[in-house]
C-alpha cells in the first residue's frame, strides 16, 4: 500500500517459534497461499500438544526433585532426633529429661499422650507444641509430618512413647488442628488445600 510515496509492508503476525519454523521462510501472512495457510493451521493442534508435553515433563521433574528433597530432609531430621535422644540419654542423670518408666509393667511401650513433661516440669500439650514450632522454632514455611516430628524437640517437647505411638498421636493432633482451622494443609507441590476439600491428601502443614 502506497502512503506519501513510501511503501508500507503488510504487518507480519507474531508466531511461536515452532510456527515460524514450520513456515520456514518468515513471510508475511499476506504472502502465503491458501494451501500454505491450511498446512500451517493443520499443525496448530500438534504444536500446542508439544508445549503441553513440555509442561508435563517440567511438572514431573519438579515433583521428582520435591520428593527427593523431602526424603533427604526426613533423613536429616531422623538423624538429628537420634543424636538428640543419645544426648538426652547421657545427660538424663543430670537434668532428668529422660526418666525411668518408658515401658509399662508388662514391658510394652507406653502409649503417647497429648501432654508430655517439659524440662520446666509443666505439661506441654502436643497440639500446642506443634503450633509453637513456627512461633518459637524459627520455621516460616510449610512442614511435612516428619519435619514436624523432628522439630518438636526444638520447642522443648519430649515423649517416652514409642515412635509408632507418637506418630499416631501426632496425626490425630494434626487432624484436630486442621478441623479447628488452626493449621493450613498443602499438597506435595506446595499448593494449598481448601478447608472444604476432604479428599486431597495433605503432605505439609503451616499455621493459619
Amino acid at each position: 500500500m502506497e502512503n506519501n510515496g513510501s511503501t508500507v509492508k503488510q504487518g507480519t503476525a507474531v508466531r511461536a517459534p515452532e510456527m515460524a519454523d514450520a513456515s520456514n521462510d518468515g513471510r508475511a501472512l499476506s504472502e502465503l497461499s491458501l494451501v500454505e495457510i491450511a498446512q500451517e493451521l493443520e499443525q496448530v493442534t500438534s504444536l500446542i500438544e508439544a508445549q503441553r508435553v513440555r509442561e508435563r515433563e517440567a511438572r514431573q521433574a519438579y515433583k521428582a526433585v520435591a520428593e527427593e528433597v523431602e526424603r533427604n530432609v526426613a533423613q536429616i531430621r531422623a538423624r538429628a532426633r537420634d543424636l538428640l535422644a543419645e544426648q538426652r540419654r547421657r545427660m538424663s542423670s543430670f537434668d532428668g529429661l529422660i526418666g525411668n518408666g518408658a515401658a509399662g509393667a508388662d514391658g510394652r511401650p507406653k502409649a503417647a499422650s497429648q501432654s508430655e513433661i517439659k524440662p520446666s516440669g509443666k505439661k506441654l500439650n502436643l497440639a500446642d507444641a506443634i503450633l509453637m514450632i513456627w512461633a518459637k522454632g524459627g520455621y516460616n514455611e510449610p512442614l511435612t509430618t516428619e519435619e514436624i516430628a523432628g522439630a518438636l524437640a526444638d520447642v522443648g517437647y519430649s515423649s517416652k512413647a514409642s515412635e509408632r505411638s507418637l506418630k499416631s498421636t501426632m496425626n490425630q493432633a494434626l487432624a484436630k488442628l486442621c478441623r479447628e482451622r488452626k493449621l493450613r494443609r498443602y499438597r506435595i507441590d506446595g499448593t494449598e488445600i481448601s478447608p472444604n476439600d476432604h479428599k486431597s491428601r495433605a503432605r505439609r502443614y503451616m499455621p493459619a
